[in-house]
């Protein structure tokens, strides 16, 4: 992570504490749900939801989603120490897909 973002990120964090820094990470993960849902219909369905919404902004939204769900992410991996054990979790996730897809099961 870049030195300069962790720095205010950790700033913020620390500010509000674990307890709402979490809370907010929910609320983040339910916005970014909404928004992923949004691109789906759309891929899926071709519908517009009675939003009129076009695919582009669909995912401009998810995309700021997403910068929000990481931003929060990356605080409350600080605020608990947890950078070590999300790095290793993410990488035997890769590697359990992997080898989902070449049939290694």
């Amino acid at each position: 992570m870049n030195a300069k973002r962790a720095k205010k990120l950790i700033q913020i964090a620390r500010y509000y504490g674990e307890e709402k820094q979490v809370c907010k990470l929910i609320e983040e993960l339910g916005e970014a749900t909404g928004a992923a849902s949004e691109v789906l219909m759309q891929l899926t369905f071709h519908e517009d939801g009675g939003k009129n919404t076009d695919f582009q902004t669909r995912l401009e939204h998810l995309a700021a989603e997403l910068a929000d769900v990481q931003n929060m992410t990356e605080q409350v991996l600080m605020l608990f120490g947890l950078e070590v054990d999300f790095k290793v979790a993410r990488m035997k996730g890769i590697d359990k897909t992997l080898k989902q897809i070449r049939g290694e099961d």
